[in-house]
Parts: structure tokens; sequence; C-alpha cells
């Protein structure tokens, strides 16, 4: 399954979690997902507005998408599963249990960047 940016928004969506996020713990996935919607949800147009797939796609906010127009997930196909099974879950899902969040960090593969200074640790998933 290989997704483009003029994919629907649950294939990108899902393709955004797999590629970010994919190897992380569930929790870490679902996280990310909601990451995702919570910008989606402040409509603030540095994060791309009010669409989850503007936000996936808005330049220099998910690395998967820099300067990349497509992410192949046909190699993969537990990681693509789960990943479209959360993305379809925080869609239609009302109930937040991030309480908001909208950046997400794993300083085991990045340490802290700086942009995390400026940052309040909520729950550490890994």
């Amino acid at each position: 399954m290989i997704v483009t940016r003029s994919s629907n928004e649950l294939e990108v969506f899902a393709a955004t979690i797999y590629a970010e996020a994919r190897g992380e713990p569930v929790m870490g996935q679902i996280w990310v997902a909601w990451v995702i919607k919570n910008r989606a949800r402040q409509n603030r147009q540095y994060w791309g507005g009010n669409t989850i797939k503007n936000v996936c796609l808005h330049n220099g906010q998910f690395e998967c998408w820099n300067g990349i127009n497509s992410i192949d997930m046909s190699e993969e196909t537990r990681a693509r599963d789960l990943a479209i099974q959360i993305a379809q879950q925080v869609i239609n899902a009302n109930h937040d249990e991030t309480n908001g969040c909208d950046h997400y960090n794993n300083p085991r593969k990045e340490g802290y960047p700086p942009w995390t200074n400026n940052c309040e640790i909520i729950n550490n998933k890994n």
C-alpha cells in the first residue's frame, strides 16, 4: 500500500502514524495519533489548520513527509494494519486520553531537541 499526498485523510493519517511511530509501543503510537488530532482540533495555521490530513502533511511538522511525496506501507503489514486501526479509532473517539497533548518526543531516539525545552512532560510512554 503506497500512500501519497493526494490519498484520503484516513490513509494519510495511518501512513503518518506508521512512518513516525511504528516500532514504538502501541500506546506510544496512539499518543502520536492524538497529537495529530489535537493539532487539527486547535486549528492553528502553523500546524496545518483544522484537518488531520493537512496537519500530517504540513511542511516541517512530521519528518516522514518532509520532502517526501509518498509512504510505502506494503512491507510491514502488521505495522500497517495497526496504524490503520489506530487511525480509525482516534478519528472516531471523543475521549482524549492525552488531555490535549500537541507534541511528542522519544528521547531514546532523538534525545531532547531544543524545542522540548518549552514543553511540559505530561506522560512518559516509553
